[in-house]
């Protein structure tokens, strides 16, 4: 009679522990999702970076085109003045873009080997 006891609390322990695993495996598939979504998001703002660093300094040598183009010493000065700041913030941008490229670099691999998988 023991054993019959015993026999059933190990079978519901097994199934106990069977639910448990399904509800885990279910939590850890959510977390995958939520994983390559925020890699995802995140390598789009890395790339967002380097764009709009590159969209700066077109600004800035446009400036200077436009300044070197009216003649005036005012507008010559005012056209290196903007493209000196431009080409600076550019170069910030592009700096902060190449850090954090390196920085997330191992989750970008990961991504794409998840992709694989």
């Amino acid at each position: 009679m023991d054993d019959v006891v015993e026999m059933a609390k190990k079978d519901a322990d097994e199934k106990n522990v069977d639910e448990k695993l399904v509800k885990w495996n279910d939590i850890f598939e959510e977390l995958l999702i939520d994983a390559k979504t925020l890699i995802q998001d995140l390598s789009e703002g890395i790339n967002y970076i380097a764009i709009s660093a590159f969209i700066v300094i077109v600004i800035g040598g446009a400036a200077l085109f436009v300044g070197l183009d009216r003649g005036g010493i005012k507008y010559v000065a005012a056209g290196f003045v903007i493209f000196c700041v431009c080409i600076f913030n550019g170069a910030m941008n592009l700096r902060k873009w190449h850090k954090l490229k390196k920085r997330y670099n191992r989750l970008q691999s990961l991504e794409k080997e998840m992709e694989h998988k």
